[in-house]
């Protein structure tokens, strides 16, 4: 899955000086917990000097937790939220850049999340809001995220302007349809895709990761070459494909798998902190 000379191969043609990291099914295990040796070799990499950026499609609150944890309150670093629409400053707490979905978008999302088994959700800077707070795919972004739930009559009305990202919920096996619906529906306007098997993402058409990440480069003076960046899903696929050494965790789709430079160990055996390990090993 993963050997020593890949990694090694790729310290030799490159300085790496930030690291861009997805949490969940990355930094995180199915139960939510980061290990003690992930947080320690993340820490130590900063201390050495590499830039942390945290990059997932939770929203700013729902990152803040994992961010200390990660030592971020004392090194500093990058969050970008929303699969892309925000990238925020960790230190100083400035917005570097926000992408909001435009309101034509809407509609369409509120006609399938009112289909049965489906529906929809969106985020303020500390509130989940949707018509049906009992969703069981709602509960877990509540659960990753700590937000609170607000229910509402009319999505439409009452969902708060600018809106981040929508998310359509519903069961994994209607999920790839449906994902190929709305892409076509909202082609042009809106960027579709799943970030979880239960979760369809949209957001603002050019949004995502690696767009943000390339804005973050820009600002710091770095290029492709000095990205290490890991993740396990297809909104991941970007970033791995921009970095210099690209990670796909074990437990990741066979097409994010098939975009990395290396393939690390799934998470839920400490895959991301062996590969860092190595890094540092370099160092």
């Amino acid at each position: 899955m993963m050997c020593d000379g890949q990694v090694g191969a790729h310290l030799a043609q490159s300085q790496y000086r930030l690291l861009a990291l997805d949490v969940d099914g990355t930094l995180t295990r199915a139960d939510g917990t980061i290990s003690a040796r992930t947080v320690e070799v993340v820490k130590r990499l900063q201390g050495l000097g590499m830039r942390l950026c945290i990059a997932s499609g939770r929203p700013p609150y729902g990152i803040r937790p994992v961010a200390e944890l990660l030592g971020m309150g004392h090194f500093g670093g990058y969050v970008i939220g929303f699969n892309g629409g925000i990238l925020t400053d960790y230190a100083t707490g400035e917005t570097m850049y926000t992408a909001s979905l435009p309101d034509e978008a809407l509609p369409v999302v509120v006609e399938c999340g009112h289909r049965p088994g489906h529906t929809m959700l969106t985020y303020s800077a500390d509130m989940i809001y949707t018509e049906n707070p009992s969703d069981r795919y709602v509960q877990v972004s509540h659960s990753r995220n700590g937000m609170a739930v607000c229910g509402v009559s009319d999505f439409l009305l009452q969902a708060p302007r600018p809106v981040p990202k929508c998310i359509i919920t519903g069961c994994p096996c209607d999920m790839p349809a449906l994902q190929r619906e709305v892409s076509a529906r909202l082609y042009g306007v809106a960027d579709v895709y799943l970030s979880d098997a239960f979760f369809l993402e949209v957001v603002r058409c050019g949004t995502d990761k690696a767009d943000a990440l390339l804005r973050l480069m820009d600002h710091l003076g770095l290029t492709h070459d000095n990205l290490v960046a890991a993740g396990d899903g297809h909104n991941d696929m970007g970033m791995i494909r921009l970095a210099a050494l690209g990670i796909a965790m074990g437990n990741a789709h066979p097409d994010v798998r098939q975009v990395a430079d290396v393939v690390a160990p799934p998470a839920a055996e400490d895959g991301l902190a062996a590969v860092l390990e190595m890094l540092i090993a370099e160092q």
